[in-house]
């Protein structure tokens, strides 16, 4: 940041000489005066992150630079695997600060929370439920899943959680179709979709749509961790079974 001297004779003076020695008058809009910085606001226990950082210099233009980068807290709720590059692991859940540096320019923090990795996925209830054609609609009960992390003080169920739910099989093959409903007012075909967990529990029902009826449909629930493996329990399986 450019810092104006008061406007006295002496000041005045002063700064003619200093601007006549340099060759020109006014702030030297060249050099750095601010550094740009972006990351995602969150991040799941162990997986990593990349911030980015742009320098600025006084016109406002994006310039090349030698950028650091690290963690500001005690806590190690963050840790800096590369400085120059900013990757970043989360080491354990809570609210951690990167900031980013260039010489003595230092950028505004980031604030980044990391939410804690789910560890187990199971059925709260039943996995096998029977649908009646003869019922005035042919839309088996809920299909659902509890998404959890296991503390030192108990289980905590994860809200904002993808869960990704397919139809995997029917039988006999070949039978008429099958779809997954999140509404009841549904009967578009899905074969796949995602439900997002709301106090870690996520749900799909099956609907048999018109045409010769399957005996059984076999629906799977998947959890992944944000670094890609399954958590524990994953894929839940449910079987449906149709009956006239």
């Amino acid at each position: 940041m450019t810092r104006w001297a008061p406007r006295g004779a002496g000041a005045v003076a002063l700064a003619l000489a200093v601007a006549a020695a340099c060759g020109k008058l006014g702030p030297d809009f060249n050099q750095l005066v601010a550094i740009e910085v972006a990351a995602p606001d969150s991040v799941e226990e162990l997986d990593t992150l990349r911030p980015q950082a742009r320098a600025l210099d006084g016109r406002g233009h994006a310039v090349s630079a030698d950028i650091v980068w690290a963690t500001v807290d005690v806590a190690a709720v963050l840790e800096v695997v590369d400085s120059t590059t900013g990757v970043t692991a989360a080491a354990q859940p809570g609210t951690g600060h990167l900031q980013a540096r260039a010489g003595a320019l230092r950028s505004n923090l980031l604030t980044i929370r990391v939410r804690a990795a789910a560890d187990t996925v199971f059925p709260p209830g039943l996995v096998r439920d029977t649908v009646i054609l003869s019922t005035p609609d042919s839309l088996s009960d809920s299909l659902g899943v509890l998404l959890q992390d296991t503390t030192a003080t108990g289980a905590v169920n994860l809200t904002g959680r993808p869960i990704v739910f397919a139809l995997t099989a029917t039988y006999p093959s070949g039978a008429g179709r099958v779809t997954l409903v999140t509404s009841d007012a549904a009967y578009a075909l899905v074969t796949t979709d995602t439900v997002v967990t709301s106090a870690g529990l996520a749900a799909v029902k099956v609907r048999i749509l018109p045409g010769t009826p399957p005996d059984s449909v076999v629906v799977q629930a998947a959890a992944t961790r944000a670094v890609g493996t399954p958590v524990r329990g994953s894929p839940v399986s449910f079987v449906v079974v149709v009956q006239p």
